[in-house]
């Protein structure tokens, strides 16, 4: 099709020229999510608690011709998250994109689980996305040219989930913060929202996903019949980071093959 015939200018998935910081970026849906960026043009910037990670990863987009940077960062620490972002506008001169996606789990019964565990998950999960975009979108609002902002959430802030108390009660308090920080930032043009997947494939619970048991069992709760891909999920974040997202902000997005639908399947 000739594009210079059409109407109007059509929104695109390229990200060249913007700069992506992804956080939990070397394993994963977070691994998946920096190729698929790097892939379609943006710089990324990488994180992890180890070096030697991000600096793989990064290695791995210069060989394919992209640009990117690893930088060391325990997202629960907001000195180091300043640190990180200070760092990507060092090198690259700005942030255009915010990606909160590093995260951990606790599964342990309500009654038995520690303070500290609350406290590990809470951090992780939720206080490292409030701070992580309080710094990100202050420098979006100094450069004074919008930005996007994803938090990577889960169907277990929607829903109860057994023995996953504190994740889930920390996923839903970033669904709600998601749409708070959509209500006041849309006045400098800075999209936010999250994405909430289901089960997804990965070489960190393949095996689980995989136990026969388990797997049937699971399925049969799901209209898709089928476990989602990192792949996937990534090409949702692409979106969300692209200009075909400009008017969708405080959403959250579910992305589990209709697992959350209820009834009998």
């Amino acid at each position: 099709m000739n594009k210079e015939k059409l109407p109007f200018e059509m929104p695109s998935l390229d990200l060249t020229g913007k700069v992506a910081v992804v956080t939990g970026g070397t394993k994963g849906l977070g691994y998946g999510i920096v190729m698929t960026l790097a892939y379609h043009g943006a710089k990324v910037v990488i994180t992890s608690r180890h070096q030697n990670d991000c600096d793989a990863v990064a290695q791995e987009v210069i060989d394919m011709g992209g640009e990117a940077m690893g930088i060391k960062t325990d997202v629960q620490n907001t000195e180091e998250i300043q640190n990180l972002i200070d760092k990507t506008v060092e090198k690259f001169g700005k942030v255009d994109i915010m990606i909160n996606n590093a995260g951990v789990a606790v599964t342990k019964r309500f009654t038995e689980m520690t303070e500290e565990e609350y406290d590990r998950v809470l951090d992780s999960n939720l206080k490292s996305v409030y701070f992580g975009s309080q710094i990100a979108a202050k420098q979006m609002i100094a450069q004074g040219e919008g930005g996007k902002i994803i938090n990577m959430c889960s169907i277990g802030g929607i829903k109860g989930n057994n023995q996953l108390s504190t994740y889930g009660a920390s996923k839903a308090g970033a669904i709600n913060l998601t749409k708070s920080m959509a209500w006041e930032l849309g006045r400098y043009n800075i999209n936010v929202n999250a994405i909430c997947p289901g089960y997804v494939e990965t070489a960190l619970n393949t095996e689980a996903l995989n136990n026969p048991k388990f797997r049937e069992k699971t399925l049969k709760g799901i209209p898709l019949r089928r476990f989602g891909t990192v792949q996937e999920i990534a090409a949702l974040t692409l979106f969300l980071a692209s200009d075909c997202c400009n008017m969708i902000t405080g959403e959250y997005i579910v992305a589990d093959m209709g697992a959350t639908l209820g009834g009998n399947v």
